[in-house]
């Protein structure tokens, strides 16, 4: 039978052995180098080379900063202590921490573990660049399956990140300097964990039971992140369960894993038990492991040294019956982070790296658009990566704007969730006509975002949202876009047909996730176009109440919104008629604004857009403007295409081989005359007759 020995832990940045008491050292039967395995816990555990000192205290062990933090030790834990057989290790497969690809660099993961015994799950931190740049790696998987040692001649695969976690795990508490923007976050986490881990009962006896707190937010917004952090600030330890152990046993191994992990919490004086995507647990399991959690939840409620959290996306996927009563009652939401928040993040991870001067990461934060925290890690070593791809010879690698900016180019950010984003490059200068309108958009949209101060001054609240309707091809989409770009805003278009066409429940949880996405990124325009499709009117229909419960998202939502927050949202509609009144209602959309068909002088001013650089003159214009009665401003530029197409053809087949020189290319009045011929208008009498029916004076 294997001697086991319990050991006090002691840190020290001194050592890079784990150094125990010569006498111990002979009670194991290891010698100088050979490997130890240090085990906490249910599935927490460690090796590393062993040496034998006199000078360490009976009953104790001291180990270096690494191999504390594999099982997430901060000083005067207990740990078991055995000889361990090791390997040679024919494979390992690695993977990064954060979410990165690392090409190339299984010789240099090699020489880094040469000689080094370990085992799976465990984390290493691989220097990259010169020094610039520590990657924490991740053990996956070795063959043989058993702790091993790395040889020149193990074969290493490395996989992209992040890393998976491996089953029960601890988790080590995070200082300030890991940390970046999320101040009212972090403190509000930092407050409700205060209260909870100094709880005690009113009477000192017993002590009442209490709530656990539900941690939820998007895939990859620093959730785990934020709680280590809050558990550094209130000095407690993390013991996590991971989905997998919950899922994929059955309920005595689902109680098991519950147990230990609360076990392993209370023994550590002050811990919380991180219940990792809980959401992800209820949607894959029965009922008889829903019923295992609520019993053990409130088997440790009385437990004054422990407490519960759990780590959702969307914490409305859990039952009522966990989070109500005094069960995971807390509840504290991580934001998608701000601008500033962004920037605070980039600045963190850039310690410890040589930045340019020219770098600002508070117009990078502002670049980095629905940028979450693991976006952002993404982001910077993509960075320190292209630096350092560019050096010439050796040196320092610095990261400069370029760096960032080539960065941004080739990153894109899981936290848009699919949702497209711009910021618009036209103005109103673009758009020929539609005087009326421009007007409405500067009073409605851009000077509650460019001059708040304005409506301040005369005590009134600024607009929330606008409404254009009319038919399509007049220029709606193109105004919201004007609208955006002068008011120096992020542009967020949003389908209308489809949000629509998702699961059920998945609509509104859209409708919420891009208002939340908007405040976080504020300045922003939201544009909804065909609003009509999720805005439709509701009715006790049964077959509507999807429709309905979108219609109630979006009210409480448009409720929500403040101009002086920085979101303004456009809606665009061919159908008025299709809208629910609610949405009409002041505070929500609070202007509506007609975009009908152009008259002769808006067509004669979209033709002089269109046209700038043609050799028409404004009689050709006026000519032209007469003879497109009925035409919309898209039908005008169809036109405009057609007579350009006309004369690169016409160019074309002039060539005697077909090089043709741009400046002999020119757009005439007759090209425009044969373009009118092709290019019909694309609403019909009847259609436009139908919409100017529709047409409400405000």
């Amino acid at each position: 039978m294997t001697q086991s020995v319990t050991l006090s832990v002691s840190i020290s940045d001194t050592v890079t052995a784990a150094r125990i008491p010569t006498a111990v050292q002979s009670k194991l039967a290891v010698s100088d180098g050979d490997t130890i395995a240090l085990n906490r816990g249910v599935n927490d555990g460690t090796v590393a080379v062993v040496r034998g000192d006199e000078s360490v205290q009976t009953g104790q062990i001291v180990v270096s900063p690494d191999t504390a933090n594999q099982l997430g030790l901060s000083g005067g834990e207990s740990v078991a202590v055995t000889a361990a057989d090791t390997a040679t290790a024919t494979a390992v497969t690695v993977a990064p921490v954060p979410r990165l690809a690392i090409r190339s660099g299984e010789q240099l993961v090699r020489d880094s573990l040469l000689g080094r015994p370990i085992s799976i799950g465990n984390t290493v931190s691989i220097s990259l660049f010169d020094g610039a740049l520590d990657v924490p790696l991740r053990i996956v998987s070795t063959n043989p399956s058993g702790p091993v040692v790395m040889r020149e001649s193990t074969d290493v695969v490395i996989e992209d990140g992040p890393a998976p976690l491996q089953g029960a795990d601890t988790e080590t508490p995070l200082p300030s300097t890991a940390v970046g923007g999320y101040t009212s976050t972090i403190d509000s986490l930092r407050t409700t964990m205060e209260a909870l881990v100094s709880y005690q009962s009113k009477s000192g006896d017993v002590p009442d039971r209490r709530a656990g707190i539900v941690l939820s937010g998007t895939h990859g917004v620093g959730k785990t992140h934020l709680l280590r952090h809050a558990a550094w600030q209130t000095n407690t330890s993390i013991s996590r369960v991971g989905p997998q152990k919950l899922i994929d046993g059955g309920v005595d191994s689902v109680a098991d894993a519950l147990r230990s992990a609360g076990t392993t919490a209370q023994e550590s004086g002050q811990g919380i038990v991180h219940l990792d995507k809980l959401d992800t647990v209820i949607s894959e399991t029965d009922e008889a492991i829903a019923a295992a959690l609520r019993d053990w939840v409130d088997q440790l409620r009385s437990a004054t040294s422990v407490t519960i959290v759990a780590e959702v996306t969307d914490e409305s996927t859990l039952p009522v019956d966990l989070t109500g009563g005094d069960r995971l009652s807390k509840s504290i939401s991580v934001p998608e982070p701000t601008q500033a928040d962004r920037a605070e993040i980039l600045t963190t991870l850039a310690v410890g790296t040589d930045v340019d001067d020219t770098v600002d990461f508070s117009t990078l934060g502002q670049r980095a658009f629905g940028y979450v925290a693991a976006d952002l890690v993404t982001l910077w070593l993509t960075a320190v990566e292209h630096a350092a791809t560019g050096m010439n010879g050796s040196g320092p690698v610095t990261v400069t704007r370029a760096d960032l900016h080539a960065a941004l180019e080739s990153t894109e950010p899981a936290g848009m969730g699919g949702v497209s984003h711009q910021i618009p490059d036209v103005s109103f200068d673009d758009i020929g006509g539609l005087g009326e309108a421009k007007r409405a958009l500067r009073r409605t949209v851009e000077w509650p975002l460019t001059r708040p101060e304005l409506f301040e001054a005369v005590d009134i609240d600024a607009p929330t949202g606008l409404l254009l309707y009319g038919p399509p091809g007049t220029g709606k989409t193109l105004l919201a876009r004007a609208v955006a770009s002068t008011s120096d805003a992020n542009f967020i278009p949003v389908d209308g047909p489809e949000i629509m066409d998702r699961y059920v429940g998945e609509s509104e949880r859209a409708v919420r996730q891009l208002f939340d996405r908007a405040r976080a990124n504020a300045p922003t325009v939201m544009f909804f176009d065909e609003i009509d499709a999720i805005g439709t009117t509701r009715s006790s229909d049964e077959t509507s109440q999807a429709a309905e419960r979108v219609v109630s998202q979006l009210l409480t939502e448009l409720d929500g919104v403040k101009g002086k927050d920085g979101v303004i949202v456009i809606g665009a509609t061919n159908r008025p008629d299709l809208l629910d009144d609610a949405l009409l209602r002041p505070g929500r959309f609070d202007r509506t604004v007609s975009i009908g068909m152009p008259d002769r002088q808006a067509r004669e001013e979209i033709f002089r857009v269109h046209t700038a650089s043609h050799a028409l003159d404004d009689a050709h214009r006026r000519e032209l403007a007469e003879r497109t009665d009925g035409y919309t401003g898209s039908d005008i530029a169809a036109v405009v295409r057609e007579a350009g197409l006309l004369a690169v053809e016409e160019a074309v087949e002039a060539s005697p081989r077909g090089s043709v020189d741009r400046a002999e290319i020119q757009v005439t009045p007759d090209h425009f005359g044969r373009a009118l011929k092709q290019v019909e208008p694309s609403l019909t009498p009847a259609a436009r007759r139908r919409h100017e029916s529709l047409d409400r004076s405000e």
